[in-house]
């Protein structure tokens, strides 16, 4: 078994070769009956309808040693100021452990089930509440082999979505791309931590070009934040990342980032990034948020979940940024 993480023990992986995750990635991990308490496991998906505004999250959060589990579904049109303002929530923050395993269950409570159709490569997932009349279906196809974080134990894959969705009395086609996440063994403690924003962010602009980045802004481009948290190093902002394009997917030397906020201080609303891989190559992408909604994942964070636009040499492509915020953040820089 591996040795259990936590993301601040990712500091230092920028540039490292990806790991490559293997079919058996796809399904619950074993842990040690002396795990520590916060060793979780986690199942991420959700879909994007651009020409709607709309954006539906789907998250499930095991706790293997605590023997629970949280699981969400969150849709919305346009901008939230509040997560109860998304046009659909449903959250249930303890629930018993799964007996089985991921390759095909449902969650009876929330009306979610999840199908592996074939390992890190084909998923189908169904959503039904019949009290609220909403409803959907997808199918989501891998465009690309996932890509492990360097150190393995987790990794991200861009997707084909194709389905429905049923959503206050309208019927939507989904017909686009996703960029699910998964992670095992690492030790996710809901303490409260100081320091900037740290951003996730992913892109996909056709089945052979797509993006995935974990970064802080650069304090070589003068951050809002720069003064109030000194002593960060310019270009060494970034976690880990990659770009696919032809065919390959090349991990990223680095990721410099600037964040615009809007009037409250807190929201973005759009991304300027500089990706350069390992070998040289750069790009430089645009994001403009397009959507966006407020969630606390756990109770000493805040996460601004963001349907974006990405902007590529004249391409455009589609994804979520999640900007993951803390107390010392918007206590410093929330403005009325």
């Amino acid at each position: 078994m591996k040795n259990s993480t936590t993301i601040t023990d990712s500091r230092g992986i920028d540039g490292k070769p990806l790991s490559t995750p293997v079919p058996e990635d796809e399904f619950l991990h074993q842990i040690d009956e002396n795990s520590h308490y916060a060793t979780t496991e986690t199942s991420y998906f959700g879909f994007n309808i651009p020409e709607h505004q709309i954006n539906g999250e789907i998250y499930v959060w095991f706790h293997p040693q605590l023997h629970v589990m949280s699981a969400s579904v969150y849709i919305w049109k346009g901008f939230k100021s509040s997560t109860l303002a998304c046009e659909y929530i449903n959250h249930f923050g303890f629930l018993p452990m799964l007996e089985g395993d991921i390759d095909d269950y449902g969650i009876e409570e929330l009306g979610l089930n999840v199908k592996v159709v074939e390992p890190l490569n084909e998923i189908n997932i169904s959503y039904q509440d019949e009290n609220r009349g909403m409803a959907f279906t997808i199918g989501y196809k891998a465009i690309m082999p996932p890509a492990g974080r360097p150190g393995g134990q987790h990794f991200a894959q861009s997707m084909r979505t194709k389905g429905q969705l049923q959503l206050a009395g309208a019927d939507y086609e989904i017909d686009g791309y996703f960029t699910r996440d998964r992670s095992w063994a690492g030790i996710r403690e809901e303490t409260t931590r100081g320091g900037p924003p740290m951003t996730w962010m992913v892109g996909a602009f056709n089945d052979e070009l797509a993006f995935h980045a974990l970064a802080f802004d650069d304090p070589a481009k003068n951050p809002e934040w720069l003064d109030a948290y000194p002593g960060r190093p310019p270009g060494r902002n970034m976690i880990w990342g990659y770009v696919r394009r032809d065919g390959e997917t090349i991990p990223l030397e680095s990721a410099s980032k600037l964040t615009t906020r809007d009037t409250d201080g807190l929201a973005p609303t759009r991304f300027d990034l500089a990706l350069t891989e390992v070998g040289g190559r750069e790009h430089e992408i645009t994001g403009t948020v397009t959507a966006r909604m407020p969630w606390q994942t756990w109770q000493n964070m805040n996460v601004y979940f963001c349907q974006t636009q990405w902007e590529l040499d004249g391409k455009i492509g589609w994804g979520d940024s999640q900007d993951i915020q803390y107390n010392d953040f918007v206590h410093r820089f929330q403005r009325s």
